[in-house]
């Protein structure tokens, strides 16, 4: 009879199976990344413009052209890629009032990298600049060919003519526009001395031709071709006029372009230098239609999945806030919205659908007026049963009579996830806080936090005192500052808050019979934008284990993201790993990406009581308790600064049945929906 095993044995053994199994699933997961790899290599392009639905009946607009800054400020780098199906057109774009773009020159190639004109290196499927000669992969100087007076016809026909003397040197031709005028560069070097060894050379293939060595231009941009390492197209007109990319037309007249996120875009992306002294790289902006733009930002400021009159509602509001708001930040970085928050999430073409288009389409140049003035549209996520106005939530600015305080009391905030919420935290932890949002005055603990006013018609607090236990207060006025200071602890400025427990209120929202059409739900990637704060969201990736694959060709089809490693962060192109999951060892390719949000805090839940003596029919009264009687407890609803139309509030309106029109109306006074086009 055999001898049973120890319970040491067995579980040996059983380390033993598990890890046979892992390894299987490795090799299994690696077979199929490589065939992965190896099938989809051949197009990166194809990857991420697929989702695309056609977007051409959106180009009415050209006569009104917005520009929405992509990459810029603290998120510059020195080289960004792109793909396109059906290739790029390169040519010259204004980023003025006229914002037109003149083509210059074709480029078959799917996928392209633009960079700075500078000594660059390949890293982690992007370039960097090079650490020296040694570590160069495409250089900085060139030998420039003066074509002054060429159009493109001749110039084709000169490279035509010298290309293969070119190539028997070792080198090789770069298209390029220098200085309001065609030019021909020659080789890419690393160091001006290796330009100058073959310089008569050069002037020997263009003899009677002005030649020269040029160095790397603060102002240049290259158009390179990553996967060979070399320069397609070379741009440089002192800033003047700007590179411009746009996609070769497919069939139905989109030029899709798109980018390392997966987002897909159309339009023209306009490539720019950038230096302020602490960040030096290329700004990236999007020119296109103003109806393509309001069909971009849409999708992602609510969902492509609600109902038609509330995105028609906020296609109007979208696009008033948008011609209300133009050269917002031209002066700073020559476009007039960013893709943010702070002015209103932008993310092209890739979530338009059917119904994005009937709600766009269906409202074309429609925008809100008050009197002779576009209205500044503000909006946020949910406000929780009332708005505040602009002049209670800002202050110093015109009152903006049409951004009054308006009761809300179809608004199902109890139902929506962030239209409710309670937070505690400890008078140290609050002290600390406040210290870093700037208010030094305050030491060691909270002893108080108190509201001094609410907001006129509103239950929004306009102004707070906080003292700590030395007797030293600070007065936080108006609505949004309140909210500001106390993120990510508050999600709106329409809270109470009491030490150990606190009072609140809750609705009874209406409710109604109508229900409006059965659509699938999907939460919007982003909720709130028109500077509404809202932090994004994060995704949880722990028991996964991530595994690199080096060995294996490189190609991009995915952005890079930071996997934390026992030793460093290590940046991966996120082709190049995937995430078997502890549960399944299901294969994950980066379909998406990860969103950290700066502060993240989870919401918390807290015992609560009602107080019946003070209820009624259209209003709860309860009281929350905190976990420990000396912290503070905030209750609050809404999320963002409440001033204008609420996202959730409009989506509960059409639920119950209201127009478009209605919905508008409901939020915004005294105001007019007119044709943009008639209003001009």
């Amino acid at each position: 009879m055999k001898k049973p095993r120890t319970r040491e044995e067995r579980k040996k053994l059983m380390v033993r199976i598990i890890a046979l199994i892992m390894a299987i699933l490795m090799v299994v997961g690696m077979a199929y990344y490589t065939i992965y790899v190896l099938t989809s290599s051949v197009s990166a392009a194809e990857t991420t413009t697929a989702e695309a639905i056609d977007t051409s009946s959106l180009k009415n607009s050209e006569d009104v052209l917005v520009s929405v800054g992509l990459n810029y400020g603290s998120s510059l780098t020195k080289a960004f890629g792109l793909w396109s199906d059906e290739g790029f057109t390169v040519g010259t774009q204004e980023l003025s009032d006229d914002r037109s773009f003149e083509a210059l020159w074709d480029l078959p190639t799917q996928y392209i990298s633009c960079t700075v004109d500078d000594n660059l290196a390949s890293s982690s499927g992007t370039f960097v600049l090079a650490d020296d000669e040694d570590d160069t992969d495409i250089g900085g100087y060139h030998i420039q060919v003066d074509c002054s007076g060429y159009d493109r016809e001749e110039l084709e026909e000169l490279i035509d003519d010298t290309e293969d003397d070119v190539d028997d040197l070792g080198l090789y031709l770069i298209p390029s526009y220098i200085h309001d005028s065609y030019a021909l560069r020659v080789g890419a070097f690393a160091d001006e001395n290796d330009a100058e060894d073959v310089l008569e050379d050069v002037e020997d293939i263009f003899r009677r031709m002005d030649v020269e060595v040029v160095e790397p231009s603060s102002t240049a941009v290259s158009v390179v071709d990553p996967d060979n390492e070399y320069i397609l197209f070379e741009f440089d007109c002192d800033a003047e006029l700007e590179l411009g990319l746009t996609g070769h037309e497919d069939t139905n007249g989109n030029t899709y372009m798109s980018t390392p996120a997966g987002n897909i875009y159309d339009g023209v992306f306009c490539f720019k230098r950038y230096d302020n002294g602490d960040v030096e790289g290329v700004q990236l902006v999007n020119i296109l239609p103003l109806e393509a733009y309001i069909a971009g930002v849409l999708p992602y400021e609510t969902s492509n999945s609600w109902p038609l009159e509330t995105l028609k509602a906020f296609a109007i509001t979208i696009r008033s806030y948008t011609l209300s708001h133009r050269n917002k930040h031209f002066d700073r970085y020559g476009f007039d919205l960013c893709n943010t928050t702070d002015c209103q999430v932008y993310k092209g073409a890739g979530k338009v659908n059917q119904r994005i288009l009937d709600a766009v389409l269906g409202t074309e140049g429609e925008i809100l007026v008050y009197g002779s003035e576009i209205v500044n549209a503000y909006y946020s996520s949910s406000v929780g049963g009332v708005t505040v106005s602009a002049e209670d939530a800002w202050g110093g600015q015109d009152k903006m009579p049409y951004l009054k305080a308006v009761e809300t009391p179809w608004e199902r905030y109890m139902t929506h996830s962030n239209g409710f919420w309670t937070y505690e935290i400890s008078p140290s932890a609050l002290c600390d806080h406040l210290n870093q949002k700037g208010y030094t005055t305050l030491e060691d603990e909270i002893e108080d936090v108190e509201i001094l006013e609410l907001a006129e018609n509103s239950t929004y607090i306009k102004s707070l005192r906080i003292t700590d236990i030395h007797g030293e207060s600070v007065t936080i006025n108006y609505t949004d500052n309140v909210r500001i200071a106390l993120t990510p602890y508050v999600k709106s400025s329409n809270f109470v808050v009491g030490r150990g427990s606190v009072e609140y209120s809750e609705n009874v929202v209406i409710e109604d019979n109508y229900v409006s059409e059965e659509i699938p739900e999907e939460e919007p990637e982003y909720i709130g934008g028109a500077s509404s704060g809202k932090e994004s969201g994060y995704t949880d990736v722990d028991g996964c284990y991530v595994i690199t694959a080096d060995a294996i060709d490189r190609h991009y089809t995915s952005i890079w993201t930071s996997i934390v490693t026992g030793d460093e962060n290590v940046l991966y192109d996120k082709i190049d790993f995937f995430v078997m999951s502890s549960q399944n060892a299901h294969a994950f390719l980066g379909d998406e990406y990860l969103q950290y949000a700066e502060e993240e805090k989870r919401e918390e839940r807290h015992n609560t009581q009602i107080v019946e003596d003070k209820s009624d029919g259209d209003l709860v009264y309860k009281v929350a308790y905190a976990d420990d009687e000396d912290n503070f407890i905030f209750v609050g609803k809404g999320w963002g600064h409440g001033v204008g139309i609420s996202q959730y509030g409009a989506r509960d309106l059409a639920d119950l049945g209201y127009s478009y029109e209605d919905i508008l109306y409901s939020y915004f006074t005294d105001v007019d929906i007119v044709d943009y086009e008639n209003y001009q």
